[in-house]
């Protein structure tokens, strides 16, 4: 690979930024072309990709089954807590 295509790569944090445009379908065909490429070689972004994905279509799933905001809300932190995530305040 020459430099200016190595220049042109995406690195991680750039990948990472980009994930929610990339998911929702609002990314550029050139970013979606470097977020693919990256994610074709790259096992960690990989794995957050993955992660995203499922958490967009878990939330994408809680929208429809609950109308009160109060039950989305639950529902969404039941799905972040089920993927091992915790606020900062809870240990």
């Amino acid at each position: 690979m020459d430099s200016t295509q190595s220049d042109a790569r995406l690195d991680c944090g750039e990948v990472v930024r980009s994930l929610w445009e990339y998911l929702d379908g609002r990314a550029s065909g050139a970013l979606v072309g470097g977020i693919d490429e990256h994610l074709a070689w790259c096992e960690g972004c990989r794995a957050h990709f993955e992660f995203e994905r499922r958490l967009v279509r878990a939330l994408a799933g809680l929208r429809r089954q609950h109308s009160d905001p109060a039950r989305l809300r639950e529902g969404v932190l039941d799905v972040l807590h089920a993927a091992g995530l915790r606020p900062h305040n809870e240990s």
